[in-house]
């Protein structure tokens, strides 16, 4: 498959000939020992808008913090040296390493990060990247050296974490369902999944990292477990990649946050912080699920 990437796609797309775009960058990692989990969720226009989330949670109701900061950036400004409003970013290697800080509010993040293979794209899987979804999206699972002040409170890294970057313009209207999960374990076995249905259709996009190759997905069995209000607690997945290879994944959830959004479909996304298991192998994980709002309500009502 063509993975449609060029040299400059992990920097700051602009519009072509008036149309509209937009880069999405995330990073994470999950701290099962201390049942913490951190992410940080960095959005940019081709109209100089940008702005970002920074959210840190646990298995508590109320998360250790959710920070939102929104303003405008000028048209110079790219991604190889990127600062606003207390995140920075820094790309020494493109696809290949980067360092996000964060400080600001009394939560500070290191994040150096190396990827431990290649940026892969979506577009390399056979059932490639929905139109609907972006013009492209890369992921990539790695390793992270740095860490979190929080609540008076210092975890140094040197773990696995995961980021991804994703530019296009999303059309929030047309998925009816997803789940997004990704799990690595110390010793280097990753995986990245997504299942999505949209227009009754399913689809399948992700990789298996083993023994040090990347193989794209071809399908997922899955079957996950929802506890009040359709909040994610278990799932259970087998990943069939395009050589026929099977592994088996379980993430069992620890914390759940849910994330703002003000879309007039009402999307909710929320994010499942895991203890993880890959073909036996004890790791850390994330399971994300994206919902339209009013079916969530009905599916939250229903089980009250």
């Amino acid at each position: 498959m063509d993975p449609g990437l060029g040299p400059d796609d992990d920097l700051r797309h602009r519009p072509i000939a008036g149309e509209r775009t937009r880069d999405s960058l995330f990073w994470q990692l999950i701290m099962p020992e201390h049942e913490l989990a951190m992410q940080v969720y960095l959005y940019l226009t081709g109209s100089r808008k940008a702005g970002y989330n920074v959210c840190v949670w646990g298995p508590d109701a109320q998360p250790l913090a959710v920070h939102l900061h929104s303003g405008r950036i000028t048209d110079d400004m790219d991604l190889h040296d990127f600062s606003f409003d207390g995140l920075t970013l820094t790309q020494p290697e493109l696809r290949k390493s980067c360092l996000m800080t964060y400080d600001r509010d009394g939560v500070q993040i290191e994040f150096a990060f190396t990827g431990i293979h290649d940026a892969f794209s979506y577009r390399s899987n056979p059932d490639g990247l929905p139109s609907w979804f972006a013009e492209n999206r890369i992921e990539q699972t790695g390793r992270v050296r740095g860490g979190i002040n929080i609540a008076g409170r210092r975890i140094e890294w040197d773990r696995m974490g995961h980021r991804d970057h994703s530019w296009g313009v999303r059309d929030w209207g047309v998925p009816q369902h997803w789940k997004w999960l990704v799990a690595y374990t110390e010793s280097g076995r990753a995986v990245n999944g997504w299942i999505w249905i949209a227009k009754g259709e399913w689809g399948f996009a992700g990789y298996v990292v083993r023994d040090g190759i990347t193989y794209p997905v071809r399908s997922i069995d899955q079957r996950a477990e929802y506890g009040d209000q359709m909040r994610q607690r278990r799932l259970r997945a087998t990943l069939t990649d395009v050589t026929g290879g099977q592994t088996a994944l379980e993430l069992d959830v620890f914390g759940v946050i849910e994330l703002p959004t003000h879309d007039r479909l009402q999307t909710v996304i929320r994010e499942g912080a895991c203890h993880a298991v890959i073909d036996g192998e004890q790791g850390a994980g994330q399971f994300e699920t994206h919902w339209q709002g009013s079916y969530l309500d009905y599916l939250s009502a229903r089980d009250a």
